[in-house]
């Protein structure tokens, strides 16, 4: 009875309300396979609303085998780095290359990366080995290459040098002397050489990232002022004196100290490279994340991968990776993860975006951009966004670019339009990281979001997530000027037949959240267009199930909410919440298997009366 009173009145307002234009949708790309020469095969991705793109791969019937020992790669080797680029050297000299690495452990300990660079149907046959690697920077370059497939091979840190991470158990803290004990669950990794870098709450009896409904923390790395002082008092025992940022840890709580945290990645795909696969590949360990995908590169797929701390050594491990496991930004788009097992990272699973620029400064056609992560090349055109980030039909051509520091940088172009000033943003029309599918696999128990997809065209399906820290699920435009700009805005979005349990954690706001932050704001305007959220499953909620802003054109239907037993019962709990620039919302056809009393965790939120009613007439 009170979901139809509730739907009676809204219906009502609704009668009253003036009705926002509903988004067209936008093309969707459809690509046709082009003529592959006989040492190469294509898989076919069907995405979004009919998108269609192909991934290239080498044959390995086609190709001409060699190994990988006869340039020296060995187990009694110390340092396989010059041995392994040796045959990559050769790889690249040689197109239609099966490159067989035996089964085996070898290490490397070389600060450089691995360069595959140029290479033309390459297959690395891993054969289950596994490359050991003990110091940070980027580990496995792949740059301007087209048609490569690494597959079977394992990838880990030498834990045994230098820990990634210990779980400790705090004792003794006390906020008048700002000192603090770190008790060590393996006093192996006690060591006053081994860095605080971050350390973060964890559940007390899994040893993962986040604790039911709390999740403090501090990046100690990001203030020199952090630590004054690491003594160890006993064998498994550090007492730290720090500046206070730990005076909130209390006796008994359970933590992860990493202690890197940005240092290394796995892979880097890069420099226009395509074609690219990693298939059963599985990484156990980096001092940062295990790829970053970006140099506009396109075609590229990570399938039946495995991400996580290795489950023969979850005895001393608590994490895989100490940053995200997957990071896609400034990319040509076309890509594929499926497949795969997800967890145990220090950030988010998959970040896909591309890079934009806060305008700080406008002198003449010289423009100061805050942009961490963000092409800017000479000839590049840049497009603009104004202060209430509504997309301009303004566009400039990059003539230079002087970086004034890592963050900040000057650009000059050929003209600058007259209207573009101080707190618009700019980004380059060269990028597109949209066109993707993320379908069946499995995200679980890493620290902050599950996926951040932040680009257009995407299908999200039959994904398993499970204790997320954070959101699980999270759309986002996001200016952070000292720090970070990502998301340019996102069209055509299908998120359908994922289940999510226990998602959200630590309760950083909701399970899935779309919505911007815009230097401390939100934007005056929908940025995000056509997002359609169908037959999911979730259950046990510890806060809202949704919060929802900058949307024209949402679909929220056939989804199944069970807010479940396992964390405490409140009026948001699974609930649905409508803010700012909100229109053309679907909400119906929703089961609630505890929908509160009589039904009210079903009617959703909203700031405005005419979005709530929009939302709750369809009840």
């Amino acid at each position: 009875m009170l979901l139809k009173i509730i739907s009676f009145i809204a219906s009502i307002i609704l009668i009253f309300t003036p009705s926002v234009a509903a988004p067209e949708k936008g093309d969707v790309l459809i690509e046709t396979l082009a003529c592959t020469n006989e040492s190469r095969t294509a898989d076919k991705i069907d995405g979004a609303n009919g998108t269609t793109f192909y991934i290239q791969r080498p044959k390995a019937d086609k190709l001409n085998t060699v190994k990988a020992s006869d340039f020296g790669l060995s187990e009694n080797n110390e340092d396989n780095f010059e041995a392994f680029q040796s045959a990559l050297n050769y790889c690249s000299q040689h197109p239609q290359t099966k490159l067989v690495i035996d089964k085996g452990t070898y290490y490397f300990k070389s600060s450089d990366g691995l360069d595959a660079n140029s290479c033309t149907d390459l297959l690395i046959e891993g054969s289950d080995a596994t490359f050991v690697f003990s110091s940070t920077g980027y580990k496995f370059f792949i740059r301007n290459s087209d048609c490569v497939e690494i597959r079977n091979l394992n990838f880990d840190w030498n834990w045994a040098e230098s820990p990634l991470a210990s779980v400790v158990t705090v004792q003794n803290s006390n906020a008048d002397a700002d000192t603090i004990d770190l008790v060590f669950k393996n006093a192996e990794y006690c060591s006053e050489s081994n860095r605080l870098a971050a350390i973060t709450q964890c559940d007390p009896e899994s040893f993962t990232f986040g604790s039911k409904y709390s999740s403090k923390e501090v990046y100690l790395y990001q203030d020199a002022s952090a630590v004054k002082s690491v003594q160890k008092i006993s064998d498994n025992t550090l007492r730290v004196t720090h500046n206070g940022c730990m005076d909130s840890f209390e006796n008994g709580e359970t933590y992860i100290l990493r202690h890197y945290v940005y240092d290394g990645t796995v892979f880097n795909i890069r420099d226009y490279s395509k074609n690219i696969t990693f298939d059963n590949v599985s990484i156990y360990g980096s001092a940062g994340m295990a790829y970053i995908c970006e140099g506009n590169c396109s075609h590229f797929q990570i399938i039946n991968n495995f991400i996580g701390v290795n489950p023969d050594r979850r005895d001393k491990r608590c994490v895989s990776l100490t940053a995200d496991a997957i990071h896609i930004v400034n990319t040509n788009g076309c890509f594929n993860i499926s497949g795969c097992d997800i967890s145990g990272m220090g950030d988010d699973a998959i970040n896909v975006h591309d890079g934009l620029g806060y305008v700080s400064a406008v002198n003449g056609n010289t423009i100061t951009l805050i942009a961490s992560a963000m092409r800017l090349e000479a000839g590049d055109v840049l497009a603009f966004k104004n202060n209430r980030f509504e997309n301009t039909d303004l566009t400039a051509k990059i003539v230079s670019v002087n970086d004034l520091d890592w963050i900040t940088k000057e650009v000059v172009v050929e003209a600058l339009p007259g209207s573009v000033t101080e707190g618009w943003t700019a980004y380059s029309t060269e990028c597109n990281s949209g066109n993707y599918v993320i379908r069946n696999n499995y995200f679980h128990e890493n620290r902050a979001r599950g996926l951040l997809l932040q680009s257009s065209n995407g299908l999200c399906e039959n994904n398993r997530f499970y204790k997320t820290m954070a959101q699980a699920i999270k759309v986002v435009m996001d200016i952070e000027p000292t720090l970070w700009q990502e998301g340019t805005g996102v069209d055509n979005l299908i998120i359908r037949n994922n289940t999510f349990e226990k998602c959200n954690l630590s309760d950083w706001g909701s399970v899935i959240e779309i919505g911007t932050n815009i230097a401390g704001r939100s934007a005056e305007t929908a940025v995000f267009t056509n997002i359609e959220i169908t037959s999911n499953t979730f259950t046990d909620i510890p806060s809202r199930l949704m919060r929802v802003n900058n949307v024209n054109g949402l679909i929220f239907s056939s989804n199944t909410v069970d807010t479940g037993k396992f964390f405490d019962k409140t009026n948001l709990q699974g609930k649905a919440y409508f803010g700012k620039h909100c229109n053309n919302i679907d909400y119906s056809g929703n089961e609630y298997i505890d929908g509160g009393f009589l039904g009210s965790k079903k009617a959703a939120q909203a700031d405005g009366i005419s979005v709530w009613a929009q939302i709750n007439s369809q009840l």
